[in-house]
Formats: C-alpha cells, sequence, structure tokens
C-alpha cells in the first residue's frame, strides 16, 4: 500500500470518526442537559425513533451508494483482484472521487436537482435561523455540532437530534426569550448561503453559534421579517428549480411533463445517492411536521391545526424549506422592541 492510498484510508476512517465523535457530543449534551419530566417522555420517545428510521434508511442507500461505487471501480480495472479487502478499499478510495461523484450524480441534473434543492435551501434558510432562536431560547449546547452532522450525515438525523434536545430541555422561563432580533451574522449568513445554492447549486450553511455580544439596533432584523425573507428568497430559487425541471421534460418528453410524481419517484431511485438525499428531504420534512404537532405552542405563534393543514397542503407541491419560514414565524410584535440580539 502506498502513501497516496494510505492517506485516502485515513481520510475515509476520519469521516466515521468524525460521524462518532459528533453523534457522541451530542447525545451527552442531550443526556446531561434533560430534565425529568414524565410529560415528555413520549415526545422524546418519537424523536428518538424517527432518528434511528431516518439514519438507518438514508445510510441504507449511502453504503449502497459506497458498494456501487467500489464494485464499478473493481470492474474498470478489468483484472482479477489478488489483494486483500484492506488494499482494495484502499485502491478504490484513491482512485475515485466518492463524495464529488456523489454530489454531481445528486445536483447536475434538473431533475435531480428539484429533490436535492429542497434539502439544500431548508438548510441553509430556515433551519439556520431555527437553530440559532432555539439553541439560544432553551441553552442547548454545541449548535455547531448539529449543523455539522447534518451535513455529513444527513439533515434528517441532525434535526430529529436536536427536537430531540428541545424536548428534554428545560424550557424558557421569561417572554425575554422570545423577544429575540437576528444580528447581521445570523440574517447575512443565511441570506448569501441561500445565494450560494441558488447560483452555484451545492452548498450548506456553516454552523450557528450565538453570542452575547451587543451590536447596533439598527443593524438587526426582526425575526419575523427574517422568517419573510427566507420564504420569499427560497421560493424563488425553488420556483426557479421548477421551471427548469418542467422545461427538461418537455423537451425529453412531452408526454413525460403530465406525470411529474411518477417521475420524480423514478428519479428518487436512479441512484444510491440521489435515494439517499432523496429520502433525506422526506424524513427532514416528515420530521418538521411532527415536531410542528408535538412542540410546545406559545401565543405569539399562530394556531397549531392551521399550521399543520397548511405544511400538509402546500408543502407537496412546494417544499418544506418554502413552508417552514410561514410556520415559525411569529405572528405578533416582541413586547421589548429591543429585546435579545440573537447571531
Amino acid at each position: 500500500m502506498n502513501l497516496q492510498q494510505t492517506l485516502s484510508l485515513g481520510v475515509f476512517s476520519s469521516y466515521f470518526l468524525a460521524i462518532i465523535f459528533l453523534l457522541s457530543l451530542i447525545s451527552r449534551s442531550i443526556y446531561v442537559s434533560k430534565t425529568f419530566s414524565s410529560a415528555n417522555n413520549g415526545k422524546a420517545l418519537i424523536f428518538f425513533g424517527l432518528t434511528v428510521a431516518s439514519f438507518t434508511h438514508t445510510w441504507f442507500y449511502m453504503f449502497r451508494y459506497m458498494a456501487w461505487s467500489f464494485a464499478n471501480y473493481e470492474h474498470s480495472l478489468q483484472a482479477t483482484q489478488t489483494q486483500d479487502t484492506l488494499h482494495r478499499v484502499a485502491s478504490w478510495l484513491h482512485g475515485t472521487s466518492l463524495f464529488e461523484e456523489a454530489w454531481s450524480t445528486v445536483c447536475f441534473h434538473p431533475l435531480n436537482w428539484w429533490w436535492s434543492e429542497q434539502l439544500c435551501t431548508y438548510t441553509t434558510g430556515v433551519w439556520t435561523v431555527f437553530i440559532a432562536i432555539e439553541g439560544k431560547r432553551h441553552n442547548i449546547e454545541h449548535l455547531w455540532a448539529y449543523m455539522l452532522l447534518g451535513q455529513i450525515v444527513a439533515i434528517s438525523v441532525a434535526s430529529n437530534l436536536f427536537y430531540l434536545a428541545l424536548i428534554l430541555s428545560q424550557p424558557p422561563r421569561t417572554e425575554a426569550a422570545y423577544n429575540l432580533r437576528a444580528n447581521p451574522r445570523l440574517w447575512m449568513s443565511v441570506i448569501l448561503s441561500l445565494a450560494t445554492v441558488a447560483f452555484s447549486h451545492p452548498h450548506l450553511g456553516g454552523p450557528t453559534s450565538t453570542s452575547s455580544e451587543q451590536s447596533p439596533i439598527f443593524f438587526s432584523m426582526d425575526m419575523r421579517n427574517l422568517f419573510r425573507l427566507v420564504q420569499i428568497v427560497v421560493a424563488g430559487i425553488h420556483i426557479r428549480t421548477v421551471l427548469a425541471a418542467v422545461n427538461f421534460l418537455k423537451e425529453s418528453s412531452p408526454s413525460a411533463s403530465s406525470h411529474i410524481v411518477s417521475v420524480a419517484w423514478d428519479v428518487l431511485y436512479s441512484h444510491p445517492a440521489q435515494s439517499s438525499i432523496g429520502w433525506d428531504v422526506v424524513w427532514t420534512t416528515i420530521s418538521f411536521i411532527i415536531w410542528i404537532v408535538v412542540k410546545p405552542l406559545h401565543p405569539m405563534e399562530g394556531s397549531r391545526s392551521t399550521s399543520v393543514l397548511y405544511l400538509l397542503l402546500a408543502t407537496p407541491v412546494s417544499s418544506i424549506g418554502v413552508t417552514a419560514p410561514y410556520v415559525l414565524r411569529p405572528i405578533a410584535e416582541p413586547s421589548n422592541p429591543v429585546g435579545d440580539k440573537l447571531e
């Protein structure tokens, strides 16, 4: 085994070590900060189950992709392999661009991008804001770890772990916890990340952080306005994606444009990497709707039944990145016009 193969094997191993580290860090922080309330045991069990289910389902296809890539690589060598398994794996990792190939598969085609864009805009948009807001309200530790875990494992897995952390954490005690304004560090990073998605496709937002640093009030943004802005920008990106997909269908097969649902289903299973990210979209959407159903309701928020009905009806024809900001936005002005500043 040469040096380059050894390095490739080391990088691949480090990827899984990073996953184990992040899962351990998040699990420990959830356990340490949890409150003992029997009323939340059932809700916690729901999100634990969703975490396991989404991880198992999305990574079933991820491992299938790795096996597919390995088989293709060895077939391309057109020679009988006599080396042991470790050397063959190292040769495969060095001879292929595993994750680059996966991203090119799920992004650089109008129909594949229709699936992937939903996850990218949700992550860089509303989920980044949601983690920043709820993380500060509930004093959740290691917010960056949830975002990083979402990028290297699955957004649905990280989302469900974050919902679990919220359910088991101490609830906010004061009204001031809801009077948050977004500092430039938050709202500018969200908008820039969404712009990156719009113009260069795959890019997931950087880890969110909170800080007690104070910045001038005229640079901060009311959360209602931030959610509105995110929804408008994501809707614009999604409309462009849908139009590109429809135009592609019309040009390639005019009859296929009338069967968009079946085409989307076929694309979902067109490649193991596409299945992994596609089902990540589905699990992320389902988990968010369940969160809206079971989360504690605050007077500043809208009707739970209306929100759930809106999500069920609007999300299938748009995306969770478009509908989630509308549901999460406060419906009233903060009682304190200055409030806390969040970044």
